[in-house]
């Protein structure tokens, strides 16, 4: 949608002319945006995650006061034969994983590896702790207790505290194992509950090995930033990691008080799912329970309960999911061809009729009516591919329209909720189409009338805006990334994503895909039905070249006289051939756009040709030019 700044004007021609006024190229324009926003709004679109940017809370590690970050529980540490390959088997999976790192940072999924078998503990004196696990390595022996992990040199008669400082660890408890590098004693990993950890010197210090260790244990998500471990401990996210916080698990508290297996509330409803199947509802906050007809043979694993109307609900057994739209009285399997595989997690958007399932083959998403008794999804579509192959443990829609996604052992990811972003999206002003912005670039969102933008902070001009589009300036101090905009209208937000190059060339375009063209001379917006004469200088306008000399202000039109002048090299092609770039600036009285003037070859061939421009590499869309040689030139 090009939705212009109402100070902004061509100079107006007649219609005797041969050019055309910019009223009637905007008109066009406007045409061709209605058109673009029509075909995008249809009721039966698919959900799709498409070119969704997702986005890590916090990472995999845990500030659990150690020294060093922390980690779910590892249940084995070993080497592998012959190499210097460090593995540890994962416990906090559903499946337990096996990891591999070479050099003691980064690890991979081994898939072939196993666990070696406990090997028999060497004959020692005494033990230092009860249920010590003892291996030698040379004339020393390591031992990996439950509190602490020891050492002895002398068979075992005495034993040196290597992890114990004022009664505690300092990695961490729950020992599980200890591995020796191979000619090397001093060289040592320990694995516990806190995950796995190295020391060079014989365990007087130790460094955390969990940086890149895919083991956080999320259960499930309370909020965006607040998750509940496999262990029931609440971490927030701070400052890149997970550190624990004294609160309250709402569902917790639920179960608790109702001895279910699971627990939704909304308003006065309250909804309780029983390990045996049972699905129980109250609408007097908990004083008295109905339970429905029995339709599930295994645990209730989780029910969602919609917020605004209580009467809507969902639940998960296994591999099915359940409806109600009359507050558990009755409740219809909707799972409809999900693909097999135990639900962990509902989100659900009743007034959208979406449904987001976290399951062990990751995140579906599908149609469930939740006002009425519809049929159920006949199409479950996976909405997390970019993500890891690994099972999903909750999925939640936060208020500002954004889902989060727990995976397990790599974390909590996020994204803007796909549903919400298929019918907002955000294209280049100039050509309708979805590409990449550059800072100064004019950019529009079709499908709503926002009213604020932002970037952590960074504000978005709105220059212009419709009942279903709006137009933006990308602020020139905005930096190269894949960001994930705000948007705010008067009733509803949005978290859209957008990608910002130093250079995203775009030449503007009218309804019939002709570009913008002006007369260099006069002045005048030429015609596209006509020819343009070989020798002549024309202008063309186009948006995405980036940040100018001097700098301007984000917003602005730029001046008459001289306008800032584009900081990079801006290269013309016609028909592949490279042509003359006269100059390149911000275009008078506009925001967002920029100014190329183009020499035409003094010879050139009757009939259409293709121009692009390209900057940095970054290449426009062709745009056709009608050409007529200049019978003037011998």
């Amino acid at each position: 949608m090009c939705l212009h700044d109402t100070s902004v004007r061509f100079r107006q021609v007649n219609a005797a002319s041969r050019g055309r006024s910019a009223g009637a190229i905007l008109l066009f324009l406007l045409l061709a945006a209605t058109t673009a926003l029509a075909q995008t709004h249809t009721a039966s679109l698919p959900i799709s995650s498409g070119s969704a940017t997702w986005k890590r809370i916090a990472g995999t590690t845990i500030d659990a006061g150690l020294a060093g970050a922390a980690s779910g529980p590892v249940s084995a540490v070993w080497y592998a034969a012959g190499t210097g390959r460090l593995l540890v088997q994962t416990s906090s999976s559903r499946s337990s994983r096996v990891f591999e790192t070479a050099d003691f940072v980064h690890w991979r999924l081994n898939t072939d590896a196993t666990a070696p078998a406990t090997g028999s503990a060497a004959n020692v004196a005494t033990l230092p702790e009860s249920g010590a696990k003892v291996q030698s390595a040379g004339t020393r022996l390591y031992a990996a207790a439950p509190s602490n992990i020891y050492a002895s040199d002398d068979s075992g008669r005495t034993w040196l505290n290597l992890t114990g400082y004022n009664g505690r660890s300092v990695i961490g408890d729950g020992f599980t194992g200890l591995a020796v590098a191979p000619g090397n004693p001093l060289d040592i990993a320990a694995a516990n509950r806190f995950g796995v950890w190295r020391s060079l010197d014989g365990g007087l210090s130790w460094t955390s090995l969990n940086d890149d260790l895919p083991n956080l244990s999320v259960r499930r998500l309370i909020d965006a930033r607040t998750v509940v471990l496999a262990d029931g401990t609440i971490e927030t996210a701070q400052a890149g990691s997970w550190t624990s916080v004294e609160a309250v698990d709402p569902e917790n508290a639920l179960r608790g008080l109702f001895g279910a297996s699971t627990a939704a509330v909304s308003g006065s409803t309250d909804y309780a799912g029983t390990a045996d199947g049972r699905l129980l509802t109250s609408r007097d906050n908990g004083a008295t329970w109905a339970e429905a007809p029995r339709i599930a043979s295994g645990s209730i694993a989780r029910i969602w309960a919609d917020s605004e109307r209580p009467d809507s609900a969902l639940a998960a057994a296994g591999t099915h999911l359940y409806r109600t739209v009359n507050g558990g009285l009755f409740w219809d399997e909707v799972t409809g061809n999900l693909p097999a595989a135990e639900i962990h997690g509902i989100a659900a958007d009743r007034s959208a009729g979406v449904v987001y399932l976290a399951t062990d083959r990751g995140v579906f998403s599908g149609h469930v009516s939740l006002n009425d008794a519809g049929t159920a999804a006949t199409k479950w579509t996976a909405v997390a591919r970019e993500l890891p192959a690994a099972p999903a443990w909750d999925v939640r829609l936060n208020p500002d329209n954004t889902l989060s996604v727990a995976l397990d052992g790599y974390g909590v990811f996020e994204t803007a909720a796909p549903h919400k972003t298929q019918n907002v999206r955000i294209v280049s002003g100039a050509d309708l189409t979805e590409r990449p912005a550059a800072p100064g670039s004019l950019i529009s969102v079709l499908g709503a009338k926002v009213e604020t933008v932002n970037d952590q902070g960074m504000s978005y001009p709105v220059l212009a805006s419709s009942e279903r589009s709006s137009q933006l300036q990308v602020p020139f101090e905005a930096h190269s990334g894949t960001i994930s905009l705000s948007l705010k209208a008067a009733n509803d937000t949005w978290s859209v994503p957008l990608t910002v190059q130093d250079a995203a060339p775009a030449i503007f375009v009218d309804s019939d895909g002709a570009p913008l063209l002006l007369d260099a001379a006069s002045g005048l917006v030429l015609d596209p039905k006509l020819a343009v004469y070989a020798g002549s200088t024309v202008q063309i306008l186009a948006t995405g070249l980036g940040k100018v000399i001097p700098d301007w202000p984000t917003g602005q039109p730029a001046p008459a006289d001289q306008p800032p002048v584009v900081a990079g090299t801006v290269n013309a092609f016609l028909d592949g051939r490279s042509i003359q770039v006269t100059r390149a600036v911000l275009a008078p009285g506009y925001v967002g756009y920029y100014m190329v003037e183009l020499q035409i070859p003094a010879l050139v061939n009757r009939g259409v040709s293709e121009l692009r421009i390209v900057m940095n590499g970054a290449e426009s869309n062709r745009v056709k030019l009608s050409l007529e040689p200049n019978v003037s030139v011998p």
